[in-house]
């Protein structure tokens, strides 16, 4: 059986889509999978042993131009990599489902009421009811499990093996000098893809003082998030890692102790690793991840919408780095 599965963004919710294939195959072993994701996320999946092929696109350049023949090119990579005996929408909007209806007709996704755009649903064969308010892991897989008869739980996935691979290249090498032999090594994630999901670079600071006998180290991308986590650097003994590829930033991952950081693609591959985590979050639900004994959300206490987010929200400032330290300390010890 043929199967493509398209999930094209965001980091996290790819990261959390790809949880529900180690046991897809396990139930489905001569299963093929194919991936569709956006070229700049496509580091992303690679190296996953569950997934036969990738196929990255370029649907993101017609956000600011637009281009028959361009669009003519993405259509027909989708076209080639067929034919499929499923396509799986796992994103929900309607430019997934139009790539999904051109890689195959028979497509399954989320129905009206559960997609993000609810018009996508009208190109799917098949629609699954997915409550919004469940844990993201959990929804994605649900739809992927709905979608091929069969079952994922949520105790499953809390007993999920590490599932984001890389290739240990000379890139990871150079990361490999930033962590210590001797000190617990935290990675802090000092920004995310909009500020209201963003801790403040002087609370950052503040935490990164209370945790100063571990080796800290502090992951951005952007210039603009760079020179904050300078400033962080600056009143602390924490250090900024190198800009890195995605490929790279797994490595680091795999390689701390503990990850801090609040609702954003790198801190979530901390639980698709198995590693120890604490995240914050002010204007988006806690159910943005899975909690497990070592996965720690913090919450600013807000009233938030499971579904949809406010972005005007800054109450993830409230959150007191002293709290933040504790529990970090705790999955330390």
């Amino acid at each position: 059986m043929r199967v493509a599965i398209v999930r094209l963004t965001a980091m996290g919710d790819i990261i959390h889509t790809l949880a529900a294939l180690q046991f897809v195959k396990e139930a489905k072993p001569d299963i093929e999978i194919t991936w569709f994701v956006e070229e700049k996320f496509a580091q992303i999946p690679e190296h996953n042993p569950h997934i036969d092929r990738i196929v990255p696109v370029n649907l993101h350049r017609f956000k600011n131009s637009f281009s028959i023949s361009a669009l003519k090119d993405e259509a027909e990579k989708v076209k080639k990599s067929g034919p499929f005996d499923l396509v799986i929408d796992a994103q929900g909007l309607i430019k997934s489902a139009v790539l999904a209806r051109i890689a195959g007709k028979n497509v399954a996704g989320l129905d009206y009421s559960s997609a993000k755009e609810g018009a996508a649903s009208f190109l799917y064969s098949r629609r699954f009811a997915i409550d919004c308010s469940e844990t993201a892991p959990f929804r994605f897989a649900s739809l992927i499990a709905k979608s091929l008869g069969m079952q994922i739980s949520k105790e499953m996935l809390l007993e999920k093996k590490p599932y984001l691979g890389f290739d240990k290249n000379s890139e990871c090498e150079e990361i490999s000098t930033y962590f210590d032999k001797e000190k617990k090594s935290i990675l802090m994630v000092t920004a995310a893809s909009n500020e209201s999901k963003t801790y403040p670079p002087e609370k950052f600071a503040e935490l990164a003082d209370m945790l100063g006998e571990f080796n800290l180290l502090l992951v951005a991308g952007s210039e603009a998030e760079r020179e904050s986590a300078k400033r962080i650097a600056k009143a602390s003994n924490a250090r900024l890692l190198p800009k890195m590829s995605l490929n790279a930033l797994k490595y680091a991952v795999s390689r701390c102790d503990l990850l801090i950081g609040a609702d954003t693609g790198p801190s979530h591959m901390a639980w698709a690793m198995n590693r120890p985590s604490v995240l914050l979050f002010g204007s988006t639900p806690k159910s943005m991840m899975m909690e497990t004994p070592r996965n720690i959300a913090i919450t600013s206490g807000a009233k938030v919408h499971p579904c949809r987010f406010d972005k005007s929200d800054r109450s993830i400032a409230k959150i007191e780095p002293k709290r933040v330290a504790e529990e970090a300390r705790k999955l330390l010890a």
